[in-house]
């Protein structure tokens, strides 16, 4: 469904929905967890009732552990409509239960409750093995639409992270020890990071976290979202279990504020707000959230307290350095956001996002790994893939460490915009009319080149020129002539190739004599007498074996560079 066509979330729901995330963060009491996801898909789907079903696997039944006025209820795998959607995991939307023939009346008739209509959810895990269903039952004033649907289905996801919990805590429960315990942790942890990077056209990322011990306090997160490309990188207080349940909170509520519509200042301020809530006093998380629209090459941003920022940029080589925009999340409750940090991605430029762990790792001496040999490592090897790179920096990291222990967590995120191409080229019609399309051409290879537009109007009059000069004397021939643009540094290099031809040395035509009286010039000749003081250099080679022909010119900022008269290669045709 279209965004515009979505109805908006009023702020009550999206507040009762981070409840629900907030929830995921108390260590005990599942079952009052649980209880509150019911309780937010009642609020938010104007629903009368709501269950949740697990899923046990041993017996392959689903048992009703949550629900709001019924009993404890056992069902098969397959049975009625929680059993339809448990086997074809996919949701189910009832909008008359009586007439659909898997809907099995018996708890109504045990409850004496009658179900109208109903929303019926798998809740499947981050490795895709169902946990349970949930359902919410008669929604008021009338049936469950499609907006409902994507609502719940975001209840859903949060109902699954819950499960997870359970497992971990059930686990501890029942007498494992704390190692066990920390292991389930952080594979509850690591399964809320990008399993794979996003394939965004034209970008290049990387992500990757090192905990310090078994779980960590940092996070990460890259994936594309209806807004744009989603960065984020997280920073808790500490490091160990604590601060890992923090930052999966945040993890869990960024998500849902975005997959409900929020724009980043709503999220940011949103997620801050509920996280001052609920965090305790001494504890708040450090957090680059960003959306980066990949057609415009535009990145917003807002930093809770993280930073640095690097923004390399790969045609002047240097950084530009980016504080944090406000407090560190859940520090205070903020009325409003400021207006978000915009970074413009130029081809080759790197976002680099690197948390504390990287710049204070200590070495065998005590001294800190440091921000100047990240910007070292990055200019020297920016033109590597974004996973190069981050490998090339892992590397030195640990060469300055020579052994010395990790001491906090180290947390990365980086993003590459695809460098420019060498050149373009294209072949054009040897007619008068392909003037325009090749104006068109040479515009859009400056964009696409990163070349300064400065040079632009006259790179389009020497090209005209010597274009018309070929279509208008190099008559034996058919065949397209061929441009290519180049960037050079500093500016711009253009070759026009001719084939077919008969040889043409522009750098030997006569020079016009632009000081002789009108009645003594000759007609012609005062385009190249322009285009050779126009450019910096104006070269010319002919080939007499393919009969091919290459006008070569250049254009910087350094100043024209004379080539001499007559040193091309081929024999000027003063005829021409």
């Amino acid at each position: 469904m279209p965004a515009h066509d979505r109805r908006r979330l009023p702020a009550g729901d999206l507040e009762a929905l981070l409840d629900v995330t907030s929830a995921l963060a108390a260590p005990f009491d599942l079952m009052t967890m649980l209880g509150e996801v019911v309780s937010a898909a009642k609020q938010v789907l104007r629903a009368e009732r709501g269950s949740v079903w697990l899923h046990e696997p041993a017996t392959d039944e689903l048992v009703l552990r949550v629900a709001t006025g019924i009993a404890p209820v056992r069902v098969r795998s397959g049975s009625g409509l929680v059993g339809a959607c448990a086997r074809e995991r996919r949701i189910i939307n009832v909008p008359d239960c009586y007439a659909d023939p898997r809907f099995d009346p018996g708890i109504d008739r045990a409850s004496g409750y009658r179900t109208r209509c109903m929303l019926t959810l798998p809740l499947v895990d981050h490795k895709d093995v169902l946990v349970g269903v949930m359902q919410v039952l008669n929604k008021r004033g009338g049936a469950f639409d499609a907006d409902d649907e994507r609502l719940a289905t975001a209840l859903a996801a949060q109902c699954a992270v819950a499960l997870q919990r359970v497992r971990m805590t059930e686990a501890v429960i029942e007498g494992e020890k704390m190692r066990q315990a920390l292991e389930m942790a952080r594979v509850v942890q690591m399964s809320t990071l990008p399993s794979a990077m996003p394939r965004v056209p034209g970008y290049d990322v990387c992500g990757t976290f090192r905990p310090a011990e078994l779980t960590g306090g940092d996070t990460y997160d890259v994936a594309l979202i209806e807004q744009g490309l989603l960065v984020v990188l997280g920073d808790a207080t500490g490091h160990g279990i604590a601060p890992a349940l923090s930052v999966t909170q945040m993890h869990a509520m960024l998500r849902m504020a975005f997959r409900l519509g929020a724009s980043l200042d709503e999220a940011y301020l949103q997620v801050n707000n509920r996280l001052a809530e609920t965090l305790a006093e001494d504890r708040f998380i450090t957090a680059f959230i960003g959306l980066l629209d990949p057609a415009s090459h535009r990145l917003a941003f807002h930093s809770g307290g993280q930073g640095p920022i690097f923004h390399f940029r790969a045609a002047a080589r240097v950084f530009d350095r980016h504080k944090p925009t406000s407090f560190p999340l859940g520090a205070m409750p903020l009325a409003s956001a400021r207006a978000p940090v915009e970074i413009a991605f130029a081809p080759g430029d790197v976002l680099v996002l690197l948390s504390d762990g990287f710049y204070e790792q200590a070495g065998p001496d005590g001294g800190q790994f440091g921000e100047a040999r990240v910007e070292a490592l990055i200019r020297e090897h920016h033109e590597l893939p974004a996973a190069e790179l981050l490998a090339e920096l892992e590397a030195a990291l640990r060469a300055f460490a020579n052994g010395a222990p990790q001491e906090d967590d180290m947390t990365a995120v980086l993003v590459k915009r695809a460098p420019a191409p060498a050149s373009l080229s294209r072949h054009f019609s040897r007619s008068f009319d392909s003037i325009a399309a090749m104006v068109a051409f040479t515009a859009d290879a400056f964009e696409r080149l990163g070349i300064d537009t400065a040079y632009l109007a006259t790179v389009d009059f020497v090209v005209e020129e010597l274009f018309t000069n070929m279509v208008k004397y190099a008559t034996g021939s058919a065949s397209a002539v061929e441009l290519e643009v180049r960037a050079i540094p500093g500016g711009v290099e253009a070759v026009l190739t001719d084939r077919g031809v008969e040889p043409f040395d522009v750098t030997r035509a006569p020079e016009a004599d632009v000081h002789a009286p009108l009645e003594r010039r000759r007609p012609g000749g005062l385009g190249l007498h322009l285009i050779r003081r126009m450019v910096d250099a104006l070269e010319y080679r002919y080939d007499g074996e393919t009969r091919e022909s290459r006008t070569t010119f250049r254009k910087t900022g350094a100043g024209r560079v004379d080539t001499p008269v007559g040193a091309g290669t081929g024999e000027a045709d003063a005829g021409h």
